[in-house]
């Protein structure tokens, strides 16, 4: 648990808690299945869709920078140890922090800035949403 002024080192990880990757991919997960079960619905609601539609395609898409980045970040680290054998393990990490962080600096990040909050507040729309039971009228 992050206590109030201290922060992580880039290398600390919480086993309990999963990785922003894996919480961004179950949360593509659970904005598919509200999709589905609002295009199934008897009163499609086209509005919601659309605003479904718009998170998914900015989240998958964030989804696959992380992805590439991390293939990138792996590739680079195989062709340093490939080309130089006898290399230290600090070096190794000091180096490919660096480098990692530059191409994260190039990159456009959609989750900074404005789109940030919006994404946010779909996300407990859609819990909330999700709470709401509608009697069924036949």
């Amino acid at each position: 648990m992050k206590k109030m002024g201290s922060t992580l080192r880039p290398r600390e990880v919480d086993v309990d808690q999963p990785s922003q990757t894996e919480q961004l991919s179950n949360w593509i997960g659970r904005i598919r299945t509200k999709k589905i079960i609002c295009k199934r619905s008897r009163r499609r609601d086209l509005r919601m869709e659309a605003v479904l539609t718009y998170a998914l395609s900015k989240a998958e898409l964030e989804l696959r920078n992380k992805q590439t980045l991390r293939y990138i970040k792996w590739q680079q680290m195989k062709k340093r140890m490939t080309n130089d054998r006898d290399f230290k393990e600090n070096d190794l990490y000091c180096h490919d922090d660096l480098s990692y962080s530059d191409i994260c600096k190039e990159r456009d990040n959609p989750w900074q800035g404005p789109l940030c909050p919006e994404l946010s507040s779909l996300d407990s729309f859609m819990s909330k949403l999700s709470k709401i039971k509608i009697p069924l009228q036949r």
